[in-house]
Order: structure tokens, then sequence, then C-alpha cells
């Protein structure tokens, strides 16, 4: 009976040893990340029967296993996920917010100085106050175009930067997945050794691991066996046991400058659509340069493109003091098309545009099948089919690469158009001499004083088929019998009144036009207007105006462009689609705000469920060494009297 007790004793003093030692465990690792509180399992030992009666034979430790609950562990990692996506977003658009809501470095003030330098000019087209006026028209177009080139090289800066993390995550993936593939290994082969016990603090890395991974990228899990198989964004297998499928950062196949993450399996290498790999840092990445840095990037290349173009047209109608037409003021940047690097042909696709009015902030995806031309709108998938180019979509025409380059595509070629991409960066004043801002009108009218009745005729106006030799020759109209006559022989005369047009085309010498008071009247791309009451025999002359001196017309048509309704289909101004622009940006930065500061709450309610069952809590842990070591006490004496019980059996002789 004596050795039985010693048995007992020591069963019992090994099983609070090992309780002392999982409890020492646990408060060593109290602070460390990823560790889940073991604890010690034990059961009363088999009895043995003596005389009809069971006798206990101790105690025996079953198991020391990690509390660990799957559900909220995955709660955790799902949060995890959902808030580094949120939180990347939100770093990311916070640069841009700050970029162009500054009331110093954005656009808008430049914008309004460059507008009222244009004003004065209107003001003071002549003269040292002239020369004067002209020079800060430059200027202030040099300073509102530098403005746009800075926040272009910016935003680039910003856009390389993506890149870099995207490349820096990508590579983080690859190395837990490399970590959780052998970890599976190590503990596939601890268990076999150990009848099955989980290598608990292995276990505890690996699951650490898928942790991290979470703040990464998207992560589903399925256990299989002792094994992990790790899937990421929509389902591509990252981890299967002891194989790893690595991801690649690589260059966009229609935009080198752009990375995105292929999917290496088998030696083959398969790009991902941004779509296909949410949440995570990854996510939040692909979610800011899809959803506002390229919307920027367009938004503000729009807005100089068309301020750029919509000056120029205005510019060319007006008259320099060379008494030369007006030139270009602005370099436009031209749009940008990039065939993919699978094309198996050199077709190339020319975009131009042609209504700057019409642009959208979006790029356009072509794609040609054998048959048809399909031209998509990224923005929101919209799309128009043709068996021929040119097309022309939002102002921009698609039409193949004129010769001698032209080549048809072949089937499954494909290419991306980005008009207003580089609308901001490619942005320059044409112009450096003063004397070639073209701020008079080209042509003049007049009526002599000679005239006996009340007539009076406009200011001339010309438009794009305007040139020189338009009125290379004064023109004198005649009234005579409610008519004019005297336009130039062969032109096209139209009169307009209420909207409805009446054409004399081509016109024949002393061809009477009927007179209307009020009517816009049209010849050779000059239009004007003549009220009042005209006697017979009155005279009314348009010529052209000399050398552009004391006139400011053009650039009272200049300044007014400020707020005419130029962008987006004529519904807003310059300022007013760049007002837009930021308040779009600012918009979804406070959005992002609230989201991130809810995602931060959610994951720290999850984190606490966790911790709340899995964590470490070192007063328990301290009550539990307390017990151990009284139980570890109390099997000490046990074992104590047991040889002391033997001593006497020894002794009896």
């Amino acid at each position: 009976m004596g050795s039985n007790i010693l048995g007992i004793g020591q069963s019992a003093l090994a099983a609070a040893q090992l309780g002392i030692a999982t409890t020492g465990h646990n408060i060593a690792n109290a602070s460390t990340v990823g560790y889940n509180r073991q604890v010690l399992f034990q059961s009363a030992a088999a009895p043995q029967n003596l005389g009809g009666n069971f006798v206990g034979q101790g105690t025996q430790v079953n198991q020391i296993a990690r509390v660990y609950n799957e559900f909220l562990a995955q709660q955790v990692n799902n949060s995890q996920s959902s808030s580094n996506q949120i939180s990347t977003y939100y770093s990311q658009i916070s640069q841009i917010n700050n970029l162009v809501a500054d009331s110093s470095a954005g656009v808008s003030p430049a914008l309004q100085d460059f507008f009222k330098s244009v004003q004065n000019l209107a003001t003071s087209p002549n003269g040292t106050a002239g020369s004067a006026a002209r020079q800060s028209a430059l200027s202030s177009a040099q300073a509102l175009v530098s403005r746009f080139t800075g926040l272009q090289n910016r935003i680039t800066e910003i856009r390389s930067g993506v890149n870099s993390e995207i490349q820096t995550t990508v590579g983080t993936i690859n190395s837990y997945a490399t970590q959780i593939s052998e970890l599976n290994d190590t503990i596939e082969k601890a268990q076999s050794v150990s009848n099955g016990a989980g290598p608990n603090d292995l276990l505890d890395q690996r699951d650490q691991l898928v942790t991290d991974l979470s703040k990464l990228t998207k992560v589903s899990v399925i256990q299989q066996g002792s094994k992990y198989n790790i899937y990421i964004g929509s389902g591509q297998p990252l981890v299967v046991g002891d194989t790893v499928n690595s991801l690649s950062a690589t260059p966009s196949l229609t935009d080198p400058s752009r990375l995105d993450v292929a999917y290496v399996a088998n030696g083959k290498s398969v790009l991902l659509s941004e779509s296909s790999l949410p949440g995570g840092k990854l996510g939040g990445l692909f979610d800011f340069r899809s959803n506002t840095l390229d919307v920027a990037q367009n938004s503000l290349g729009r807005v100089a493109t068309t301020l750029a173009t919509t000056f120029n047209d205005q510019h060319k109608l007006g008259q320099d003091l060379n008494g030369q037409l007006g030139g270009n003021f602005f370099n436009v940047a031209t749009p940008v098309s990039t065939p993919s690097s699978l094309n198996t042909s050199t077709a190339g696709i020319n975009a131009t545009i042609t209504n700057a009015s019409a642009l959208t902030t979006s790029d356009y995806r072509l794609q040609f099948d054998g048959t048809n031309y399909k031209i998509t709108r990224l923005s929101d998938g919209a799309a128009q089919t043709s068996a021929t180019l040119p097309l022309v979509i939002d102002g921009v025409t698609f039409q193949l690469t004129p010769p001698p380059a032209a080549a048809v595509p072949a089937a499954g070629d494909e290419f991306l158009i980005q008009p207003t991409v580089n609308g901001a960066g490619g942005l320059s004043v044409a112009i450096s001499d003063i004397t070639k801002i073209a701020a008079a009108g080209p042509a003049t009218t007049a009526a002599p004083s000679t005239n006996t009745g009340s007539g009076k005729i406009s200011a001339g106006t010309v438009d794009s088929t305007y040139t020189l030799a338009s009125l290379a020759t004064p023109v004198k109209l005649s009234y005579t019998g409610g008519a004019f006559t005297g336009f130039p022989v062969g032109s096209n005369v139209t009169v307009t009144n209420n909207g409805v047009t009446t054409s004399y085309s081509p016109y024949v010498a002393n061809t009477p036009v009927a007179y209307t008071s009020g009517a816009t009247i049209s010849f050779s791309g000059v239009s004007f207007s003549v009220t009042g009451t005209p006697q017979n025999g009155d005279t009314f002359t348009v010529t052209q105006n000399t050398s552009g001196t004391g006139d400011s017309r053009n650039a009272v048509s200049l300044a007014a462009l400020q707020t005419a309704n130029t962008v987006a289909g004529g519904t807003t101004s310059y300022q007013g689609a760049y007002a837009q622009f930021v308040s779009l940006v600012g918009n979804k930065t406070h959005e992002l705000e609230v989201t991130s500061a809810s995602e931060t709450k959610l994951l720290a309610q999850s984190v606490q469920a966790q911790q709340s069952e899995s964590g470490v809590n070192l007063d328990e842990e301290a009550a539990n060494l307390l017990r151990y070591q009284q139980a570890y006490q109390a099997a000490g004496k046990l074992m104590q009297i047991a040889s002391q019980l033997f001593d006497v059996l020894l002794s009896i002789k």
C-alpha cells in the first residue's frame, strides 16, 4: 500500500509541476503578440480493484491545450482586413486632399489671377499700360501652367509611391506564404511523433502569420488535417499544404508605369484584376489608385485641356499687334494611346480631342475582335461597337494611326486611351512675344456720318472659317428698298432671325438680301447685325482691322471664358469643374475618415472578444500559480508520508 501511495503522490507531483510550468509559460508570454493562453487538462488514472473496491491510482495529464476560438479568430482577421483597406485608402487620399484643398497651392487662385490679368488687358490694350497688361497676362499664364504642372508632378510622385508600396506588399505576402507553408510541414511532423498532440506555440505562430497576412489582403483559411490551405482575394490559392503559389508585381499590359499583380502557379503567370484582390493594404492601394488617383489626374487634366483648347479657339479669332490672326496661346497635351504588350499586330490607335467641352474624366479601352471595334468607357463600363473607325466618343475621335504607319489590328488586340492623363503636365504657354497676344477683333464695321437713316451696325465678330483674305477688299453694303446689296460675289451669305436662317449661297452680284432689324448677317466668317431704320442710299462698311491697336474686343471675349460653361458638356466653368473635383476628393476623404474610425472600433471590439477568451489574464494566472504550488506541496507531503510508511514496513522483523 505504501508503494501505491507513493505512485499517487508522484502523479500528483508531476501534474502540479506541469501546471506550474504551463502557468509560468502563460505569464511569460502575456505580452507576446498572437499568443493564446494554454491550459492543463488532467483526469483520474484508472483505479485498481482490491478486494471488491476500486482504489484510485492518482492522476494523469491528458493535454496541454491552447484556448483558441476559430470563429473569433476569423472575425479578427476579417475586421483586420477591412480596417487596413479603409485606413490605407484614407492615408493615401489625404495626400490628394491636402494638396488640392490648399487655398494657396490649388489651381483656383491661379485661374483667378490669370483671368484678372486678361480683364486688365481688355481695359488697357495699348500704350505703356497695354504693354504692361500684356506682359502681366503672359506672366500669369506661366504661373497658371506652373501650378498645373506642379500638381501633376505631385500626383506622379504619389503614383510612384503607390507602385513601391504594391511591390513591397506583394513581397511581404510571399514571405508570409512561405513561412506558413514551412510551419504546415513542421506542425504535421510534430503531431506525427506526439500522437496528435498539437504544438501549441507553433500553431500560435501560424495563426499570427495568417492575421498578419489579413492586414495585407483578404484571407480565407481551410484546414486540411494539420495543415492550413490559404486563399486570398476572390479565391486564389496562395498556400496549399506545402505548396506556395506566389504573387508578383508586374507592369500593366497597357501602361508600363502602372504596377499590377500577377498570380504565379506552375511556372505560369496570370495577371489579376484589381477587383480580384480586395481587402487589406493591397485592396486599399488599388481602391485609391483606381477610384481617386486616376480620377484626380484626369480631372486636373480635363480642366487644363479644356481651358487651353477653348482659350486657343477664342484667341485664334482675334488679331495681334502685327495685324495677324491669333495663334495658339497654350500648347495642349495630346491623348495617350498605348497598345497592349500582348498585341500581335503593329497597329496603333490615334486619339484626338475634337470637342474639349465634351471630355469626361475617364480612360477608354479599345478592343478589336477581328470584325468590330469595341470602345469601353472605363469609369462606368459604357461601350460602343463599330465595324469601322473613326468613332467619336465624349469629344474624342478614335481612329487608326494614319499612313505610312497605318496597320489593321489583329483579332484580340487591345489599346488603352487616356485623353486627359497628361493634360496638366503637358500644358505650356505657346507664345513669349507680347505683340502676338490677339486682343483685338480682326474685322471692324462702320457707318458713315452721311447716312440719313437711324441704322446702326454692330462690331463685327468672326468664326473659325475667317481668314485675312476674307476682307482683303473692304465690303461696302448699300441699303435700298428694305434690302442690302454689295456682298462678296460667290460668298455664302446667311441671315438668322429668331433661330430661322435664310441662305443666299453662292451670292450673286446685286442680289438683294432682305433686311430685318437685329438679325445676324454672316458672310466669309464675319458676322454682324444692323438695327434701326436705314434709309435708301445708306451704306455700311465691313473691313479688316489694320493693326489691332485701340481694340480689345477679343480680350473681352477671352475674359468672358472665365465664367462660361465650357466644361463637362457645357454644364460648368473651369473653376466650377475644379471645385467639383476638390469637393469630390474632400467628401470622399471625410467619408473614409468616418468609415476608418468605425472600422478601427469594430476591430478593437473583435480583438477584445478574442482576447477575453484566448488572452492571458495575469490575475487568473497568479491564482493558478498559487493553486498549483499548493498542490505541489501537498503532493510532496503525500510522498513523504508514503516513504515513512514504507520505512515502517521495512523495520518490522
